[in-house]
Formats: C-alpha cells, sequence, structure tokens
C-alpha cells in the first residue's frame, strides 16, 4: 500500500509537518486548485488502541479542499499497540476503508483520503474526513431514543445487504481467511475466570451460570457459523456512530472499523440494541426494529431470508455480546467509568441472552 515517492507513515504527531500534509493532499488530487500554506493540530479524545488528531488546514486561495481532516495513528501505549497489532485492528480498519468502503456506497462513512499501511501491518495512517462540526458521537452510557435505534439499523442494512453472501468478498484474502476470526474466538474462553473474579459480586446467579455454560464454547461457536454471509463491523454501538446534531437530519455516520470479519448477520443488530437500550425498553421495542431492519434487508434486494430466519438470526446474535464481554473484560485496566460500563453492559446482554434463549438458537445446549 505504499511506494517510494509515497509520504511516509508516521506514528507521531509532531511529525506530522505542512510539508508532509502537503504530500498527503497531492496523492489524494486536493490541491488542483491552491495550495497549503498552514497546517494547526489539536488532539482528539477517546482513542485507546489509537491515537486521532484533528488538522485544521489553510490553503492559499479559496477551495473545495476540505478544511479540516481527522488523521488515525497507532496508539503510544505499548499495551494497547500490541493487541491492536496481536488482532490485526490496525490492518482491518486500513483495508476496509481501502477495499469494502467503495464496494457500499451508500454506506455513510467518513470519506477517506489516505489509507495506509506499513509492511508488517505494525502502523497505519488514515486522513479522514471531518465529522466533529456536523455531528457529535453516541454514549454508550446514554439510553438511545428508538429513532437513533431505527436510524442506526437502516445504516446496517446499506452495509449488509449489498454485500450479501458476496463472491466478491472471498476475493479479499485478509478478510476471507478465518483464522483470525477463529483466534479470536478460541481466546475468550481464558477470560472467564478472571471475569468472574473482577465482577462476580455484581452479577446474578443466573448470569453467571450463563456466562459458565457458554464461555467456553466460543470457538464452537464461531466453527458453527452458517450463510447467509455479511461483512460483521465487531463492534456496533452507540459509541462507534456519529450523530448529526440536527435532530430533523435523521443522519448517522459509522466509524471504527477495526474488528470487521465475515459472518453471519445477526451479530451486529443485536450487540448493538443489547448495548444501547436498557432490558425493559429492549424487551418492549426489539420485534418491532428487528421487524423494521429486516424490511429494509428485502426492499434493499435481500431474497430468500424471511422474517423467521432474521428473528433467529437476532437471537443467536446476542451471544456475541455476552462471549465478548466476558471474554475480554478482564483485560481492559480497570477504572470507575470503565468498570461501570462493563457491568453495565455484560448485566443488559446476559439478560438479552436469557430473553432470547440465544443458547439454544446459537446451538450451545
Amino acid at each position: 500500500m505504499s511506494n517510494a515517492t509515497a509520504p511516509p507513515i508516521l506514528d507521531s504527531a509532531d511529525l506530522m509537518t505542512r510539508d508532509w500534509f502537503h504530500a498527503v493532499l497531492t496523492e489524494a488530487g486536493l490541491l488542483a486548485e491552491a495550495d497549503l500554506a498552514a497546517v494547526d493540530l489539536e488532539p482528539v479524545e477517546g482513542g485507546i488502541i489509537a491515537r486521532m488528531v484533528r488538522a485544521t488546514l489553510t490553503y492559499t486561495r479559496p477551495t473545495a479542499a476540505p478544511a479540516s481532516v481527522v488523521v488515525k495513528f497507532p496508539s503510544g501505549d505499548p499495551g494497547s499497540r500490541g493487541l491492536a497489532v496481536a488482532m490485526g485492528m490496525y490492518e482491518l480498519e486500513t483495508l476496509f476503508y481501502r477495499d469494502i468502503a467503495p464496494m457500499v456506497p451508500e454506506f455513510s462513512v467518513a470519506q477517506c483520503y489516505s489509507a495506509r499501511l506499513s509492511e508488517d501491518a505494525q502502523s497505519f495512517n488514515l486522513v479522514l474526513e471531518d465529522l466533529g462540526i456536523e455531528m457529535c458521537p453516541g454514549n454508550v452510557l446514554e439510553v438511545a431514543t428508538l429513532s437513533e435505534c431505527s436510524t442506526a439499523l437502516g445504516e446496517l442494512v446499506k452495509f449488509q445487504a449489498p454485500l450479501w453472501n458476496s463472491a466478491a468478498l472471498a476475493r479479499l484474502e485478509w478478510l476471507a481467511d478465518p483464522r483470525r476470526t477463529l483466534g479470536v474466538f478460541d481466546s475468550l474462553p481464558a477470560g472467564l475466570t478472571p471475569f468472574l473474579d473482577r465482577f462476580g459480586d455484581h452479577l446474578d446467579p443466573s448470569h453467571v451460570r450463563l456466562f459458565e455454560a457458554v464461555v467456553p464454547r466460543a470457538g464452537e461457536w464461531v466453527r458453527s457459523w452458517k450463510p447467509p454471509t455479511v461483512v460483521q463491523h465487531g463492534d456496533f454501538r452507540s459509541d462507534n456512530l456519529m450523530f448529526s446534531t440536527d435532530p430533523a437530519a435523521g443522519r448517522a455516520v459509522v466509524v471504527d472499523f477495526q474488528t470487521v470479519r465475515l459472518g453471519p448477520p445477526g451479530l451486529d443488530p443485536a450487540y448493538y440494541l443489547g448495548s444501547s437500550l436498557p432490558t425493559v425498553d429492549r424487551r418492549a421495542s426489539e420485534r418491532e426494529l428487528i421487524a423494521e431492519y429486516h424490511d429494509r434487508l428485502l426492499f434493499s434486494g435481500v431474497e430468500g431470508y424471511d422474517f423467521d430466519s432474521c428473528w433467529s438470526a437476532y437471537r443467536e446474535g446476542a451471544m456475541y455480546g455476552v462471549l465478548l464481554f466476558v471474554g475480554m473484560a478482564s483485560q481492559v485496566e480497570s477504572s470507575e467509568r470503565g468498570d461501570r460500563i462493563i457491568v453495565d453492559q455484560i448485566r443488559r446482554y446476559a439478560d438479552m441472552a436469557l430473553d432470547l434463549d440465544s443458547p439454544q438458537a446459537a446451538g450451545l445446549v
């Protein structure tokens, strides 16, 4: 993804000079109307696996080139960076923007001006559209409105429907090779005991019994996945969506594609609703929301997928939140906010899996 004349891939914002941005914007074809006069950088908060800076761009004359961009680059923390490299997160996100985003033109993602990955996949630079002026991020600690849920699932349809059982995806070796996905799920059972040691006092006995029954079988479950197949976002929750500051606009943009993989379609909608709605609200609204999601899939051209199949996939997909949180949460450094999020989310996902009898739908009982 690089060549001898391309700007270098940088691991530090201190190295992102005007000359570097000039090279990046020139390569992207954005400096035809005006030259770049100056760049001002400011950090964007919130990154753990990767860091971000906002670059405000000043040009020598009026131009249609962007007034600002966001640059995403590796974490400076050795532990976070090591985890990202081990799980292929930098590679997955960079190649998503290079290979997959062009296949789903109706799907709302930030425009990508440059997506570059080092040969060893340990470093990357993404130069992206700055969404911060007209949009604000969702917050997993705030209850999503039903309108936000509908908007989010509508965006998911724009991602899933064009690539439903797509033969083109099989030609993307980095995506089609199942070894990365198998490795992630095979690693999850090791997190069960540390999770229960750290959070067990905050859980209902029924939750603990569920975790003890299904988490050891995470690898077995992923090997049982069957078509239909889509590209999964893998972390489709409120924090990874940007919503328009104008509620009437009804627009959402999806971000953070560090966990994309191939798999069944029910995981992302279940992960989103389980995270976004308290248990009582989810119970009251999920069937109507999934029916709307299903209708949109059919309208978008998906065939041979009736509502019963969609609902069954959603029930099975509820296993994902349980397995992911229990298997990986103990690796997250303890903090008051972080622990509160983990306990809140895992209780919702456990209730969801029990309500929907997800172990049965997943073939784990």
